[in-house]
């Protein structure tokens, strides 16, 4: 397996990824993988390699420009209005995806996205974008659309989150759950 580090621009910045590519040769299915709202690091680059290690190209994008927000006033001060703005989120999901099938082991017709918190919401709005995606995965994401956009997701979505969950409410599960 290698990896890297891949710079890209998107939402005004220059996000800072980690490309993990199993060893061997040919075309390969990918997976995005979106963190949490503090942003990416160690374990989502060990998640990509791991990944990797299954045979997948894996991109853990970037959300925050580099940046890790270790205050959560701080980090919630600069989710909230993301997770507000469709057009952002989808802008920040089409140029990690952009990177992702740039890689020529890549094969961009086997995409899936996987993410978390804000990652997770990110994967959602590829897929109610209507990009041709085999999985989407979320945990701690069960954020609504548009209405009539989940008719666009074309593969099927596993979405986690705890019962007891202070940020996801039930009537917000419950929304979730009918826009499905």
């Amino acid at each position: 397996m290698t990896t890297r580090t891949v710079e890209y621009p998107a939402d005004g910045l220059t996000m800072v990824g980690h490309l993990a590519i199993p060893a061997g040769v040919g075309f390969l299915p990918g997976v995005l993988l979106g963190p949490e709202g503090p942003g990416l690091n160690d374990v989502q680059r060990r998640r990509a390699d791991a990944l990797a290690e299954l045979g997948y190209v894996a991109l853990a994008f970037d959300i925050n420009g580099g940046r890790w927000f270790s205050d959560p006033e701080e980090m919630m001060a600069y989710i909230m209005p993301l997770l507000d703005d469709t057009e952002r989120m989808r802008d920040i999901g089409y140029a990690a995806l952009d990177v992702l099938r740039a890689e020529p082991r890549t094969d961009p017709d086997r995409i899936a996205a996987i993410g978390y918190g804000t990652g997770g919401a990110i994967a959602l709005e590829l897929g109610r974008d209507g990009v041709d995606l085999r999985a989407i995965g979320t945990i701690n994401a069960v954020t609504t659309g548009r209405p009539g956009e989940a008719a666009n997701i074309r593969c099927p979505v596993w979405a986690g989150v705890g019962s007891e969950d202070p940020i996801m409410p039930p009537a917000q599960r419950e929304a979730f759950a009918a826009e499905m």
